[in-house]
């Protein structure tokens, strides 16, 4: 379970992970997604995902993806 803010999440992980390297071209770095993912998830070139960093339950740094291309939901309040 990650913790977004105030917000708790239960992540379910699927069985497929790969290695990505980060890549930098002039100002931006990029990450990228494994070819079997994109193409099971729908995912085209131009598509806009929705990211956020987070800590898991032992405060290592991660990156939430959403690959459906919607905003989370339980944004929390300012």
């Amino acid at each position: 379970m990650f913790v977004l803010k105030e917000a708790k999440m239960k992540i379910k992980f699927q069985n497929i992970g790969w290695e990505s390297k980060v890549m930098q071209k002039r100002a931006t770095f990029s990450v990228s997604i494994n070819k079997l993912v994109a193409v099971g998830s729908c995912i085209e070139k131009g598509k806009k995902l929705y990211c956020y960093l987070a800590d898991d339950e032992n405060k290592r740094p991660v990156i939430v993806i959403y690959l459906d291309g919607k905003e989370r939901n339980d944004k929390p309040q300012k």
